[in-house]
């Protein structure tokens, strides 16, 4: 009874992991296209118009050309024009096409203590922040945003270097927060600022200049390069975007009563933006109550995340705990050459950071990987993998600790009963099921407060791999609190279930 109700909990669990997937296309979008809100108002008309699923990679332009270029992803919306001609004329994408544009503007600190607004153009602007050595923030994440800012440093034959330029390796919102925190200055797509307009203290310092123009385009992934791209789902795509009444939306987007991006049927008039009243100061106790209320009306958005993150680490704990538990059994039972060795390896990877797994298995997954041919990377499945080669060694040496600490007098038990191997090893398990179910609890902790595995291999997409720990991290960095908090809140309820389960555990084994 007992097994049959395990294999319909695993069949249903993954049920939903394993269905036939719908018909999908794969965009790899820029950290600024994304956090604009810009996406979230023109991928459901194009998912309703073609009765199919966009899954999107977010990333800043240079890891999106370079999934392109590893077939990982079908089409492409980045804004590094240069990046992209190479891209292009080197054979890896095709039908480059203008989308939008919009500008890149310099913000700073309200006193602009580097005299950023006395300069007569961008140029200068970026030779007074280097001559007062003020802080400056940089993406560091060879981004659009990141290679126009290296070229105006280039400009004026300046190395950023030193104390006062902070790399901060992120996404755009994230750098600008940070910035925010700091002081300091930064180079920002006008359409992020505005969305983040609420929650910081930096102004406008330089605008309008011509080298700041920052122009978006669509690349198809070239199926001659990579046969298993979806082309046909590519082109009608990119015709899509280009289409009279997307530019026309594209146009209509706004944020606090300014137009964030410019569609190529209207140019940009480059008009100064109204400096918006600062808020009140007590936008972490409104996102608190907002977050409460999202929990309250069991938000849909909110709950699937939640419902993936547990789907994802429940089969991965249920496959784990399969290969682990009866490996510690017979491991702690038998003495064999090697056993040492083994068990030096398994406390090792018991502190393996989730990163490194997730880089590793990125490598065989990855559509240039070993295992690249089956399309596992960014779904559920190779979330579930991950978080199995995570937690496998976890739940394996504490069944191996469990097993050592049953009764000596148990074996003496075992070898009057005249129990075989098999029988011997069942005996165990019965006398130390509670640490063994403590073991289980242990690893799934583990499991569901990972992000490094579930953002490197699930490619954190909405409605299919983000989990709660990627979206706290994703909306946090977009500015949405209430979202992210709210997750918190339930994911701090999972962690103080599983503590006091384990907790209860314990007791019981004492």
């Amino acid at each position: 009874m007992i097994k049959k109700t395990i294999l319909i909990l695993f069949l249903v669990l993954f049920d939903t992991s394993v269905q036939a997937e719908p018909e999908k296309l794969l965009l790899a979008v820029t950290t600024t296209t994304e956090n604009s809100g810009l996406m979230s108002i023109l991928i459901p008309a194009f998912e309703q118009q073609q009765n199919i699923t966009v899954d999107m990679v977010v990333s800043g332009s240079g890891q999106a050309l370079r999934l392109g270029k590893q077939g990982d992803v079908d089409v492409l919306l980045t804004h590094s024009p240069d990046d992209e001609l190479q891209f292009t004329n080197s054979g890896y994408g095709v039908l480059r096409t203008p989308v939008m544009n919009n500008d890149f503007i310099l913000v700073g600190p309200a006193d602009d203590p580097a005299k950023v607004k006395l300069a007569e153009n961008i140029s200068h602007a970026f030779e007074n922040i280097f001559a007062a050595a003020h802080i400056f923030v940089s993406r560091g994440d060879d981004s659009g945003t990141h290679k126009k800012e290296l070229m105006l440093w280039q400009q004026n034959g300046i190395s950023p270097e030193g104390e006062w330029y902070v790399e901060s390796g992120q996404g755009m919102s994230t750098t600008l927060l940070l910035s925010n925190e700091l002081q300091g200055y930064t180079l920002i797509d006008r359409g992020t600022y505005l969305a983040f307009k609420d929650k910081i203290s930096l102004d406008i310092h330089f605008q309008g200049d011509d080298v700041l123009f920052n122009p978006y385009h669509v690349i198809a992934v070239n199926p001659e390069r990579h046969q298993h791209v979806n082309y046909d789902l590519a082109e009608k795509f990119i015709a899509y975007l280009v289409s009279q009444d997307t530019q026309k939306r594209i146009d209509e987007y706004k944020l606090y009563g300014h137009q964030l991006f410019f569609s190529q049927l209207k140019s940009n008039s480059k008009k100064d933006i109204q400096q918006e009243d600062e808020g009140s100061g007590s936008f972490f106790i409104d996102a608190s109550i907002a977050s409460l209320k999202l929990i309250l009306n069991f938000d849909h958005t909110l709950f699937y995340v939640v419902w993936t993150s547990l789907k994802v680490s429940l089969i991965a704990v249920l496959l784990a705990t399969i290969i682990s538990l009866p490996l510690g059994v017979v491991v702690a039972l038998n003495n064999f050459t090697g056993k040492q060795f083994l068990l030096a390896c398994l406390n090792t990877l018991m502190a393996l950071p989730t990163v490194v797994v997730g880089l590793l298995l990125y490598g065989l997954l990855n559509r240039q990987g070993l295992l690249g041919e089956f399309g596992l990377l960014y779904t559920p499945i190779a979330m579930i993998i991950g978080q199995c080669v995570l937690i496998t060694p976890v739940i394996w040496n504490l069944s191996i600790a469990a097993v050592n600490s049953a009764d000596p007098r148990l074996a003496k038990t075992c070898t009057s009963l005249g129990a075989n191997h098999i029988q011997r090893c069942l005996i165990y398990m019965s006398e130390v099921r509670f640490a063994l179910i403590a073991a289980v609890v242990t690893g799934f902790g583990r499991a569901i407060g990972e992000v490094g595995i579930a953002m490197m291999l699930g490619g954190n997409i909405n409605g299919y791999t983000r989990t709660m720990t990627t979206a706290i991290a994703l909306e946090t960095s977009k500015g949405d609190f209430e979202f992210a908090l709210a997750l918190g809140l339930i994911l701090l309820l999972v962690a103080f279930i599983v503590n006091v389960l384990l907790q209860r555990f314990q007791l019981r084994v004492k």
